[in-house]
Order: structure tokens, then sequence, then C-alpha cells
């Protein structure tokens, strides 16, 4: 059974004035400068490829970045949460002010620093009803909007184009393993010649596990940007992709996982095998200096971490890469 909304809205309309995408060709969206003379604000992207897997005894969340990610860009970045679940973080994740003092302001710090689990008693009295997550991403948004309203310059992106992701997975009591996508949109005004407002829309939210009733249950593959190439851990699974095999055949455990995963049964795996094999599976389907996080989560609140990340906010005396990507639009190069 899917767990329920009592209010938010589904739809949410872009006012854009230009239809170009957010990474077109894996090219950096469009920046913004201060009017008269200002900073500069710019942002680093987290791209990449996350995955997870309902086992028997926990869900598998692993993470690796986007083949061809700009230089300056991060890793796809966890936010462990109480009450048993992890948010990863994707798009526009880091936001500096250039040639100021200012350290940069990281949305994970921010996302860790939100209420989360305390949402649901108070508002919401049904186990099924999203109450903790609709609560998340609402004051995720009101620590979100001050960061994004200092962009004044017109945003190049496509209507239904995000610029913020958040997944969050893990276990809800008297529920089960559940994963929600939250999507943020962004609206611009123009206040005057060349000076915009910006404003983050209202977040929207889709229940990407539990699957629907008799749909297989196998691993859930999401991507920013979503047009990057390549296929799905579970369709090159489905046709015995020769880099999987050495994986499959590395010993007993791992294989019965996968096979399980391949039947659309991985809630009968043991977590053991499964956690092998995505760990196995991404490296085999990624570039060697690629970036890794690998958790898994368990019943009672508990976040044991396999590969931790390794991609930690920058301290304010680090100087940023000349050619880290930015909301720099091509006409501003």
């Amino acid at each position: 059974m899917r767990r329920a909304f009592r209010c938010f809205s589904t739809t949410l309309i872009l006012v854009a004035a230009a239809a170009v995408s957010l990474l077109c060709a894996h090219t950096p969206p469009a920046a913004a400068q201060q009017k008269q003379g200002g900073e500069e604000i710019v942002a680093n992207l987290a791209t990449g490829r996350v995955v997870f897997c309902v086992s028997r005894d926990g869900i598998i969340v692993g993470a690796v970045t986007n083949d061809k990610a700009e230089p300056g860009s991060h890793a796809p970045l966890f936010v462990p949460l109480v009450g048993g679940h992890v948010a990863v973080l994707l798009g526009a994740v880091e936001w500096v002010e250039v040639n100021s003092n200012k350290p940069p302001v990281r949305l994970d710090q921010l996302l860790a620093d939100v209420p989360f689990k305390a949402m649901r008693s108070a508002v919401y009295s049904e186990a099924n009803e999203a109450g903790d997550i609709e609560g998340l991403g609402m004051r995720f948004l009101e620590a979100f909007r001050p960061v994004a309203g200092l962009l004044h310059h017109q945003l190049n992106i496509k209507e239904d184009e995000p610029l913020v992701q958040i997944l969050v997975i893990g276990y809800e009591q008297d529920y089960g393993p559940e994963a929600w996508l939250l999507n943020y949109l962004v609206q611009q005004r123009e206040l005057e010649d060349n000076y915009f407002d910006t404003l983050i829309l209202r977040p929207s939210y889709t229940q990407l596990y539990p699957p629907e009733k008799g749909a297989p249950r196998t691993i859930v593959e999401h991507r920013y940007p979503a047009d990057m190439p390549g296929s799905t851990l579970a369709e090159l699974l489905g046709r015995n992709d020769s880099r999987l095999i050495p994986i499959r055949q590395e010993s007993p455990v791992t294989g019965k996982a996968a096979q399980f995963i391949l039947d659309g049964a991985s809630q009968k795996a043991a977590s053991e095998g499964v956690t092998a094999f995505i760990r196995g599976a991404l490296t085999a389907t990624s570039p060697p200096d690629a970036k890794l996080t690998l958790a898994i989560l368990r019943e009672g609140d508990r976040l044991d971490w396999i590969v931790p990340p390794t991609d930690t906010p920058k301290k304010p005396t680090e100087k940023r890469a000349d050619d880290a990507p930015t909301l720099r639009g091509p006409h501003h190069q």
C-alpha cells in the first residue's frame, strides 16, 4: 500500500523565458550575477547514478558519479536522517559567492539541520500518510529559498527541469521500506531590465517504492541528469551483461541474491549478497576514477557505511577551481 499526502500540489508550473536544458550536452546551467557590480553567484552540481534495492534484512543504497561529470562537480551527496532514512541530493548542491570570503553554502548541510521524524506525530495521525516526507520537503524549501533568492540573472532552464532533487529512502515504522523523489523547480520574474526575482517552488513528491501490487521488486535506479546515457543495472542484469557475470559468480550468496533480483523478488535476498552484487556492478559499469558511495539501512534507525562518502564540504580557505561548473550560461562565457 502506498502512503498518501493529505495536501500537496502534484502539478508545478514553471514560467521560464527560455527552454534550454539545464544540462544539455552535459553543460552547466545558466548563471546569476548580482546587479550593480555585486558578487556573482555560481553553483556546483552533483550528478550521477543512485541505486537502491530492498533486501530481506536491509535496504542497500549506492551512488556513483556521472561518467562525464564536469570538473569541480560533486558525487551525489548523502545525508543520514533520523528515523531510519537517508537522503541523497542531486543538482545544484553547492552555492558559491565568487571573490568573497564567504564559505560555500552546501545544501546537504542545510538538509542535515531540517527536522524530520517529528513532523509525523505533530501533524499526521495515520501511519500511511506521508506527513514526515512533506514536512521535510517544506522545511528544506524554507532553508533553500534565501540561497536561491540571491540569483538575479535569468536562468535558462527547461520548464520541467528540476534545479535540485532529493531522494529519501528508508524504513517507516508500521509501514516498511519506502523511497520518495522530491523535485524542486524554479520560477523567475523580471523586475526590471535584466534583473530577475528567483523563487524555488514547492516540491513535487513521487513515491518510487514500494512498487504497485504485483510489480517486480528489483533494483531501482535514478539519474541526474535524466538523459545520462547507458543501461540501468536492472537492464544489464536482465540481458546477462558480460561485465556482471564475474560478479554473479563471485560467491553462492552473491549469485543467489542476483537471481532473486532478476526474478523481481529482491526482498527475499540476503543483504550480504545484494550489497556485494551492487558494489561490484556499480564498479564494473563505471570509470576507474568514479566515486562510489554505498550504505545499508536496517530497521530500527540504523545506517552502516559500506563505502563512506568522500565528498565533504570545502573549508572556507579552499580556493574554487577556475574550471569548476557554474550557473553561467553559454552567452555569459
